[in-house]
């Protein structure tokens, strides 16, 4: 049987990595009810060609271009959306943290494809504990990641990152 890795959940709408075809979620649904929708979307999508690519944007864009870029065509969380909120100086929006290291892989793509707020993180310090101590640490949580990343989380216990990540937002 083959299985078919390239379907996800992405940004509330089930999704196909291979051609980018997408189906919104409307939540609450009962489990046998999503089950069926992931079902049919899985073999909907089970041969896709690989045509999508993830969307890119210019390093010479503005500041403002690259952000509503990365909130309209990017993998998109509750922490990387209180991040972008803050960095872009919203006011009176949720305020959550990342959690585990897949939180904070949305929060890493912000910062690379807005790379200008890196030198902005402090901005987040006052939105609660948690995120004074996750800014505190974002270079070592950085170093990290970018671990796990190249070692393909072949030793993701022995970097330990999630572990730390605990002991920060507690």
């Amino acid at each position: 049987m083959k299985t078919n890795e390239h379907t996800t959940f992405r940004n509330g709408k089930l999704f196909c990595l291979n051609c980018g075809g997408e189906h919104a979620i409307v939540m609450p649904m009962p489990i046998n009810e999503m089950t069926k929708k992931i079902n049919a979307f899985k073999k909907l999508h089970k041969d896709c060609p690989k045509t999508w690519t993830e969307p890119t944007i210019d390093d010479d864009k503005s500041v403002k271009e690259k952000a509503i870029f990365w909130i309209s065509n990017c993998s998109v969380g509750l922490s990387s959306k209180t991040m972008w909120n803050c960095l872009m100086g919203n006011k009176d929006f949720p305020i959550n943290h990342p959690y585990d290291p897949d939180d904070f892989s949305r929060c890493y793509v912000l910062l690379e494809t807005v790379p200008e707020w890196k030198t902005q993180l402090h901005k987040l310090k006052p939105l609660s504990a948690s995120w004074s101590n996750l800014v505190d640490n974002w270079e070592q949580l950085t170093k990290m990641f970018e671990q796990n990343q190249k070692e393909e989380w072949k030793h993701y216990k022995k970097i330990g990152m999630y572990e730390f990540m605990q002991k920060l937002i507690k």
